[in-house]
């Protein structure tokens, strides 16, 4: 019945995700292949009435389903995908900018989960993400699109991509096994990209001198903080030298007023500067706040 053929479906699904190793995509069958639209597989006996309604439309997409199922259980691939592609086309009258109901959505979905499976059998791993994506247009929490998309993903090469899907869906469901089997998978094989990364970069820094880069770089950054030393001291010198200029005139003004006031050193002078202009910023400060 219905129930026994989904199940079997849903069991080479789950199979499925051990089969992504070794797989490699044939881009070049996928160019004469329908993209889950389902347009490219109509016959004489895919005739439907213009006056079909909804539950004719939705009983038949259902019997598609139940025939793809059956001939995915015989390992008839090309006449699964034709019978998943037969029901999407259905389904696409009663979901108009995905404008249907749950009932048919849901049936859509599994129809284009099922094709996108049946896709990835036949290598198809550009067609299986496509209509993956077709169907997480009409539910984009549905995490066995998602699943589908990051397995055939994967199997492209694009693992960030694949990472990213098996996150999203363990945010629905967290303790979906196939997923977390998937996504540990391509962690580790992301995690081995990056230590071969890493190493083909120290290989090629050690082949251009990289260790002596890193004592040239040490010892420029040395004479630099040098030199920044050096001139802050120049400075400090010349505000120095302004001051004791000022501090010779206090000193001859000093000497000739009358009566004459005592002399001072220099050192004394700079004290009393310093704090007058302390308290010039001080009493500006206040006036500022009044």
């Amino acid at each position: 019945d219905a129930a026994a053929a989904s199940s079997a479906a849903a069991a080479a699904d789950d199979d499925d995700s051990a089969r992504t190793n070794d797989a490699e995509d044939d881009d070049a069958k996928d160019d004469d292949f329908d993209d889950g639209d389902g347009d490219g597989d109509k016959d004489k006996d895919d005739v439907v009435p213009a006056d079909a309604s909804p539950d004719d439309l939705l009983l038949r997409a259902s019997n598609h389903k139940e025939d793809g199922n059956f001939h995915f259980k015989s390992q008839n691939f090309e006449s699964a995908a034709r019978s998943y592609r037969k029901g999407v086309n259905l389904l696409k009258k009663l979901n108009n900018a995905n404008s249907g109901d749950e009932q048919v959505k849901g049936l859509l979905v599994s129809l284009q989960t099922n094709l996108s499976m049946v896709c990835y059998r036949q290598k198809k791993h550009r067609m299986s993400r496509d209509v993956a994506s077709k169907a997480l247009k009409v539910d984009p929490k549905n995490v066995k699109a998602l699943y589908r998309r990051a397995v055939a993903s994967r199997a492209m090469g694009d693992h960030e991509s694949a990472r990213d899907d098996l996150r999203s869906a363990l945010k629905v469901e967290p303790n979906n096994a196939p997923v977390k089997k998937e996504l540990a998978s391509v962690k580790k094989i992301l995690d081995e990209q990056k230590k071969k990364e890493k190493a083909r970069l120290q290989k090629a820094f050690s082949k251009r001198g990289g260790g002596s880069l890193l004592y040239s770089d040490k010892e420029e950054e040395e004479k630099r903080r040098l030199k920044e030393k050096q001139e802050k001291k120049r400075l400090e010198a010349e505000e120095k030298e302004k001051r004791k200029k000022v501090w010779e005139d206090e000193c001859v003004r000093r000497m000739a007023s009358d009566p004459p006031e005592d002399p001072i050193s220099f050192d004394d002078w700079d004290k009393e500067r310093k704090k007058k202009e302390k308290e010039e910023e001080k009493a500006r400060d206040k006036a500022k706040k009044e």
